[in-house]
């Protein structure tokens, strides 16, 4: 194994990434038990060195820490993983950036390819990279009496920050029961405030496998994660906290989620007339 100079060379293991956190990381996630670990483990710390003068670090991160590749999205499929990550709010803070180099190429990890990739993210020749689910509804086409439209990441940008209308938010996890239990709270509210549909929208999105690059999902911390978009000035977006102990009475809970809502409304609408 290729030993390295601490001193010089900016190349990391996670979890241990002190004097990383100013710096973008080029990050390899890879499988500790495949064959050819040790020499990809030895072409990162190659590549570190050649980067040990500029704003990029590297750092190997090993596939059974799960809980970092959950929260990067990645599955155990998709190894290995190499992106650039780069952390606008502080090491594990969303919202964070990624730069895809390659999922499940591991012939593309060699020192050519990962100082080229290093290079061209320096230059900012390298597009952020967005994932998004499939489209699970059609807009024009979706019926308001089944609930909140469900959009993916590629939606985000036209349903909720270009549009003139104030907007909620569900962010969900498939596998999380207090989402499950949120579900038909929030297709319920969606039906109560149709009436309001050219001011009012309330939507859900699967965070776990859509991207979404917005100052508000620094507060998220759990499923589910309620945030309220508001008209003209979508960048001030904030999270609404509605009593989680109110999800087993449904009329409580819309009565809360409502009155918290009502005094952020851009619009002159009165949430709490909403007919039954």
């Amino acid at each position: 194994r290729i030993t390295r100079d601490a001193k010089k060379s900016r190349w990391f293991e996670f979890p241990d990434l002190q004097g990383a956190a100013d710096l973008p990381q080029l990050t390899l996630m890879l499988d500790p038990t495949a064959s050819d670990f040790h020499n990809v483990y030895n072409v990162s710390i190659q590549v570190a060195e050649s980067f040990s003068s500029e704003k990029l670090a590297v750092v190997l991160l090993r596939a059974d820490f799960a809980s970092a590749l959950k929260s990067f999205k990645i599955k155990a499929g998709e190894i290995p993983t190499v992106v650039i990550v780069n952390w606008t709010n502080g090491i594990g803070q969303r919202p964070y950036q990624l730069y895809l180099h390659s999922q499940g190429e591991p012939g593309r990890l060699t020192v050519p390819e990962l100082q080229g990739f290093g290079q061209m993210f320096l230059r900012g020749e390298v597009t952020q990279w967005f994932r998004s689910a499939p489209v699970v509804d059609d807009p024009v086409q979706h019926d308001s009496k089944s609930g909140a439209l469900e959009i993916v990441g590629s939606q985000f940008q036209r349903l909720v920050i270009d549009d003139q209308k104030d907007v909620l938010v569900m962010f969900f996890a498939p596998w999380c029961g207090f989402s499950k239990r949120m579900q038909p709270r929030i297709d319920e509210l969606a039906r109560r405030t149709q009436q309001f549909y050219r001011y009012f929208a309330v939507l859900k999105i699967d965070d776990t496998r859509n991207d979404v690059d917005h100052p508000v999902m620094m507060r998220l911390t759990g499923y589910p994660f309620l945030a309220f978009f508001p008209a003209g000035k979508k960048a001030a977006a904030e999270q609404i906290r509605v009593d989680g102990r109110l999800l087993g009475d449904s009329e409580a809970w819309l009565q809360e989620a409502m009155t918290k809502l009502q005094p952020l409304a851009t619009h002159s609408i009165s949430l709490m007339s909403t007919p039954d």
